[in-house]
């Protein structure tokens, strides 16, 4: 009886073996872990950022932060060293919630401001909020606030060849990406030009994987004969 995985995701040796493979390396004589790592790295980020573009949900992750009071008034600013700070994989925030520290009350949506914030008295919620400079600007508040952040995240770098890839059935696509970059170092600009192409129609079927249950049914108009009987869809 086959024994069955226990994750869901690809080790990162699997897309490095399979990259040595599609170069016709694979001994590893060249293109040994150590000088391939960058290159499959280099493939990781760019598909987060195809991913992302495309309104893929895969990168998107959610925190609370508590907001205590220091002498009377919350953190006007959330950064990368303020505490407490912004989570250390964000890319860039995509919506603010708030309700009062230790109450069980609902989340209310904070409104994002693209323009400057208003010259307001803080009051005792934040209410809205703006992205400058890689910083949540606030208002802040007179009582101790709990924020919710839903952030575009950063997966982190791949290092062992153990690592997991945190991008799913997304072997094929960093490995014929890294397989095109490998081959263009060693000037075979024509086996490159067609890793890369693979690369790409590897990434948009992904895409279409990771998409397609979340687009909502096609529904057309009810035509002028309608009538109460029929259903239209």
């Amino acid at each position: 009886m086959p024994v069955l995985s226990t994750t869901a995701y690809d080790q990162t040796e699997t897309a490095l073996n399979l990259t040595r493979a599609l170069i016709n390396d694979a001994a590893g004589s060249v293109f040994n872990d150590g000088t391939l790592m960058p290159l499959l790295n280099s493939a990781y980020r760019a598909l987060q950022r195809e991913l992302a573009e495309a309104g893929v949900s895969v990168l998107v992750s959610q925190v609370d932060l508590d907001l205590p009071l220091t002498s009377g008034l919350t953190a006007t600013e959330l950064t990368d060293t303020s505490t407490p700070q912004l989570p250390t994989d964000l890319m860039v925030p995509h919506q603010l919630w708030e309700h009062q520290s230790g109450s069980s009350d609902l989340f209310v949506p904070m409104e994002k401001i693209v323009s400057g914030l208003p010259n307001l008295q803080p009051g005792s919620f934040l209410r809205m909020w703006e992205w400058r400079e890689d910083t949540i600007q606030l208002l802040g508040a007179t009582s101790e606030v709990t924020v919710r952040l839903r952030y575009e995240k950063v997966l982190p770098q791949l290092v062992l060849g153990t690592d997991p890839i945190l991008i799913r059935a997304s072997n094929d696509a960093l490995a014929y990406a890294t397989a095109a970059v490998a081959a263009r170092a060693r000037g075979a600009r024509a086996l490159a030009a067609d890793m890369q192409t693979t690369a790409m129609e590897a990434t948009e079927k992904l895409i279409e994987r990771y998409i397609r249950p979340e687009q909502f049914k096609a529904r057309r108009r009810k035509p002028y004969s309608f009538h109460r009987r029929v259903i239209y869809l």
